[in-house]
């Protein structure tokens, strides 16, 4: 058999990497590496925390085996909590083990003769986790991983990050993002993809990403570029931010089967003033452009402190030397001081770390007290200890010494000879966190964009205050913060023993400025119940599995998750072998009974012997081995980012559209004329074209009235949770500015797989359910039609290549329109009101696309879209299955028979539609011939 061990190391156990890699078996470097074909990350975020799923599917088209390399970087705080590999038809699943064992099996499996590994991984702000698979020939692999984290509001944003890198142009390659909260989300955006490093400034939008509100608390984001839009292959992060409405200063309390959280970022809260000092390593291997980019960096810092602040600039190498021996008020002036001393500093000597810290320490402790002001250390190194006390732990136990007032320190390891264990357990014991900066083009925005986290202090000392005997004292996060900054989020988390007394209210207690006591109040019966199970909006098979154990709740999960993130930072500040254990035992325990990946845990796989299975150990920023000198010559990826599998990479195809335009004629312009009432602000009628400036959300025409307005809410009647409520719904989309000076945009290179053909939205949905059907090139199809007391209406379409091609209108004369697949503007071409049924057509890059809306049940409509004139529909729900999400809709006949259908999601206009299967479809569409017609 073969075992694979998913691992989350520190960054001192460099000796278990040097191990996997020699367990390296020779892959040719004349063979082919397997294909990507399929790669969807679905992500599903409930009240912050988040369940990404990544699928990625190789298949190897040599006639020989060849090896699969799959390569996924995580966000940092992010554990992974699944894994499952399927290989000719089997899957295999992990199972999250305690390390030692696990790495006694890896033990055995070596000495055995069979391949396995232990993966560790700690790249840059990453965890980074990579298999090499064999993969027979013509044979396909799916690799499914989970993982779990809870997204943290930074500068007033929640940021959920995914990396991707296949290496290659991937055929099918799509993300979804759920995001549901109990409270409205306020902001929404996704930038650019970007790589690993920052970018100043605006970052814009990102062109391919469609948000759309399915309610005020719930958004879908979908993201799925053609292969041509992947260019040479996609490589960076997608990144999607979003805030929720913050107008109750008391929060979210959040309750669900036994356990519950409370969200708190107050707003309208006067910022505090702020005693800053920055404690700077120049020692001598600040040299060169390390200190060029301490020197931007805190340029950009010095700019953003406020006109209240106080700063103190400290510079250490074997000694100290300061700007200003005093603390020095913020003034344009001072701030012009203070840069030309950082301007003038110069890197050499040792480092004395110890005593850079202890006279920072020192100083805000003589200015800081009891006196309404906030007090801050920022201390960056980019080395160890070689000057003065150079003993970590004694360094530890001489500041805590000294910070006896609990003054907040913020570290900052820069570089790759840091040492980040110690800048690590300084912030963990001193209140406060620590990140890496790496020595890359953008390590003065890192530097900078650390300092606007901290650069903010809106409260101090803030507690929330349970009424006693409302939780288990034992199982309850951090209740006390030190200090709340501006755009973060306090939150604690708990297992509750009393739910009355947890819905009678709690208060939130806090210093602001001027001394102030502040107070939050959550008043009683605030706490939102979220039911466990959730109940299931439609039936379930009775053939259903019944299950038998306990499946622990998201927010019991959470809680989990919460719980090990504060063990570990807890660790990190002991010096206290004993407690370290004890703190080991609870971490080990957590991760095994909720299954995630720390530390502590790794995840084992086990395989047939013939499906080679070998880990490989990752290009990190502090790891430079040449890994071809251990794996017989093959070159593993270098790039820093993403869900990768090695390969060749894909041509691009060319995806020139083929030369198509509409026919003119005055017939068309009075059509168009007649309907022009829907997009009023559209431009005269000419020969040329008809575009609407108005007319970008496509996919929810209003039949009662025909006015392009878009309301921030629609009230419709949907089920849920088995009963009929009204819920109101979103229809609005976000809209791509585009700038009047900007280039005309150009049209997407779509596939026909993205683009369907045809959209009902029917009563009671706000979206559209869209399908594809099977027609035949070159023939004419009877879309739509209507008998009227005077001449009629049709619409017929002939099928092209992919869609249809051309579209003839019959009334009282005829008028035929064909497609432009260089028209951009996603503005109807057509549209018609019929009664209280409605058809619009726009453009796309493969054909024309067809919306029908129909506000009432018809019985004088034939055709291809007439099928759903009888039909009503209601939203069920979006749900996680299988790695990728579901949408079920409920639709009713007007006999009364009613029907679930279940449909995943495609771009639609701006927006996205239900994109119902051949099988769905197959249910209304029995006979496609009947709706054929002779050419014209």
């Amino acid at each position: 058999m073969t075992i694979i061990f998913f691992s989350l190391e520190s960054e001192n156990m460099r000796d278990l990497c040097i191990i996997a890699v020699l367990l390296f078996c020779f892959v040719s470097s004349q063979a082919k590496s397997p294909e990507v074909y399929f790669l969807h990350v679905s992500s599903e975020i409930d009240y912050r925390f988040a369940k990404t799923v990544v699928t990625s599917k190789v298949v190897n088209k040599e006639p020989t085996a060849s090896e699969a390399l799959f390569d996924l970087t995580l966000p940092n705080e992010a554990f992974i909590t699944a894994f499952k590999l399927t290989i000719n038809g089997k899957e295999i699943e992990g199972k999250v083990k305690e390390k030692e064992q696990a790495k006694q099996e890896f033990e055995a499996a070596k000495s055995k003769g069979q391949s396995a590994g232990h993966i560790v991984a700690k790249p840059r702000e990453t965890n980074k986790f990579q298999i090499q698979v064999n993969v027979a020939a013509t044979e396909k692999v799916t690799f499914e991983l989970t993982y779990r984290e809870l997204l943290k509001r930074t500068n007033g944003l929640y940021d959920h990050v995914i990396y991707i890198n296949p290496g290659q142009v991937v055929d099918d390659l799509k993300i979804n993002v759920l995001i549901k909260e109990t409270t409205n989300i306020t902001t929404i955006k996704t930038p650019p993809i970007r790589n690993d490093l920052l970018t100043d400034g605006s970052e814009g939008t990102n062109e391919l990403a469609v948000v759309d509100r399915l309610s005020p608390t719930k958004a879908f984001v979908s993201y799925e570029p053609s292969r041509a839009e992947q260019e040479s292959g996609i490589s960076g992060q997608f990144i999607v931010q979003y805030d929720v409405d913050r107008s109750d200063d008391a929060g979210d309390l959040i309750f669900m089967d036994g356990y519950f959280v409370h969200f708190l970022a107050p707003e309208g809260v006067k910022p505090m003033p702020m005693d800053i000092v920055f404690v700077l390593d120049k020692s001598g291997s600040m040299g060169g452009t390390k200190m060029t980019q301490l020197q931007d960096s805190m340029k950009k810092i010095l700019d953003d402190v406020k006109a209240d602040d106080k700063i103190m600039i400290i510079a250490f190498d074997s000694y100290l030397s300061y700007w200003k021996t005093d603390f020095v008020q913020v003034t344009p002036e001072n701030i012009n001081n203070a840069k030309n001393y950082i301007r003038n500093t110069h890197a050499g000597g040792g480092t004395n770390i110890d005593l850079g810290l202890r006279d920072g320490i020192q100083k805000l402790t003589q200015i800081s007290g009891n006196n309404g002001r906030a007090p801050v250390l920022v201390f960056l190194t980019d080395g160890e200890a070689t000057v003065g006390e150079t003993n970590t732990e004694r360094i530890l136990n001489n500041l805590k010494k000294e910070n006896e007032a609990d003054i907040p320190i913020f570290s900052l390891a820069f570089g790759r000879g840091a040492d980040f264990d110690i800048v690590k357990r300084v912030a963990a014991q001193n209140n406060g966190f620590a990140r890496k900066i790496y020595e890359d083009s953008d390590a003065a925005l890192q530097i900078a964009g650390f300092y606007k986290e901290i650069s903010t202090v809106l409260l101090k000392d803030v507690k929330f205050n349970y009424v006693d005997g409302t939780l288990y004292d034992t199982e309850v996060t951090n209740t006390e913060f030190k200090t709340y900054f501006r755009g973060s989020e306090m939150v604690v988390s708990g297992k509750v023993k009393d739910l009355k007394k947890l819905q009678s209210g709690l208060m939130v207690n806090g210093t602001g400025i001027g001394n102030q006591e502040v107070e939050f109040q959550v008043p009683p019966m605030r706490c939102i119940i979220l039911p466990w199970p959730p109940i299931r909006p439609f039936p379930v098979p009775t053939t259903a599995p019944v299950v038998t154990t306990r499946n622990p709740s998201i927010m019991e999960k959470l809680w989990a998750y919460m719980t090990i993130k504060q063990l570990l930072k807890q660790k990190d500040a002991l010096d206290s072998q004993t407690e370290i254990a004890k703190l080991d035992e609870k971490i080990l325990r957590l991760s095994l009974k909720y299954q995630f990946v720390t530390p502590l845990t790794s995840m084992v796989v086990t395989l047939p012997d013939k499906t080679k299975a070998n880990p490989s150990e990752v290009q990190s920023s502090d790891m430079n081995m040449d890994m071809g000198s251990f794996n017989g010559g093959m070159s593993l990826p270098q790039a820093r980012g993403g869900i990768s599998l090695s390969s060749s990479a894909f041509g691009v195809p060319n995806m020139a559209a083929p030369n198509v335009f509409a026919k003119r004629g005055p017939s068309r312009n009075r059509f168009l004329a007649a309907s022009m009432q829907a997009f009023p602000a559209a431009p005269p009628m000419s020969n040329a074209r008809v575009k609407s400036a108005q007319s970008n959300n496509f996919q929810s025409l209003n039949v009662n009235n025909f006015l392009p307005t878009n309301p921030p809410f629609t009230t419709i009647t949907q089920p849920r949770f088995g009963t009929t409520t009204t819920t109101p719904i979103y229809t609005t989309t976000t809209q791509r500015p585009t700038s009047p000076t900007s280039p005309p945009p150009s049209p997407r290179k779509l596939e026909k797989s993205q683009v369907p053909s045809f959209g009902v939205t029917l009563p009671g949905l706000t979206k559209p359910l869209c399908f594809d059907l099977p027609m035949v090139s070159g023939k004419m199809y009877n879309l739509i039609d209507m008998s009227v007391p005077t001449t009629g209406y049709s619409l017929h379409g002939r099928f092209g290549t992919n869609m249809i091609e051309r579209v003839t209108v019959f009334d009282e004369q005829s008028t035929s329109i064909d497609a432009d697949p260089t028209d951009v503007t996603k503005a109807p071409v057509y549209q018609k009101r019929l009664g209280t049924t409605s058809v619009a057509v726009k453009n796309t890059p493969l054909g024309l696309q067809f919306l029908a809306t129909f506000s009432k049940t018809r019985t004088n409509l034939n055709g291809v879209l007439a099928i759903w004139k009888e039909y009503g529909g209601k939203f069920v729900d979006i749900i996680m299955e299988s790695g990728g999400f579901v949408t079920y809709i409920e639709i009713t006949s007007t006999s009364g028979s009613q029907t679930v259908l279940k449909a995943t999601t495609k771009e639609f206009g701006d927006g996205i539609c239900w994109y119902l299967d051949n099988e769905s479809v197959k249910r209304f569409y029995t006979n496609m011939s009947q709706f054929e017609l002779s050419a014209p």
